[in-house]
């Protein structure tokens, strides 16, 4: 003979299932948040080493056509393109830190000296693929910029290529 009893139901039946359907998109939504912002954390490293590549390269040659193409190939996965790369040279003393003004500071081939600041800017725009996120931000523009000195002037007449 069974002498267990059955409880009787409370109308708390399908509870946690209800619960559940309320919670995952939640869920869903913070996971896919979290690979967007380290998908956006890696393009910022990315962009921020080939900024700082591409400016190792212009410190001793200022080809800027050689110093664009090492920027490109130093990030092959964010589809890096020359529109992205902006590469100026300017004076020591200038209070310039990027290449938005090119006639500001400039430090011309020819009047180009050891000490002149070599500056190299990456950017990108970045698409969020989290639908949520991309209903508001459609693109994020990301950028990094990188300035060291010149520490080698290179002869153009007499080298077609630095060494």
């Amino acid at each position: 003979m069974n002498t267990r009893r059955r409880r009787p139901l409370t109308g708390r039946n399908g509870q946690s299932l209800v619960e559940f359907a309320i919670v995952l998109p939640v869920i869903v939504l913070v996971v896919l948040g979290l690979f967007d912002l380290g998908r956006g954390v890696f393009a910022y490293n990315t962009l921020a080493q080939a900024a700082r590549q591409a400016n190792r390269l212009a410190m001793v040659d200022q080809n800027v056509d050689r110093v664009t193409t090492a920027a490109i190939a130093s990030a092959p996965s964010l589809g890096l393109t020359s529109g992205g790369v902006d590469v100026c040279f300017k004076v020591a003393d200038t209070t310039q830190r990027d290449c938005s003004s090119p006639t500001t500071d400039n430090c011309p081939q020819a009047d180009r000296v050891i000490g002149c600041l070599a500056i190299v800017r990456a950017h990108i725009s970045y698409v969020p693929m989290t639908p949520v996120l991309s209903a508001f931000w459609s693109s994020i523009q990301i950028a990094s910029t990188s300035i060291e000195p010149i520490e080698y002037v290179c002869p153009y007449d007499l080298h077609p290529v630095c060494p």
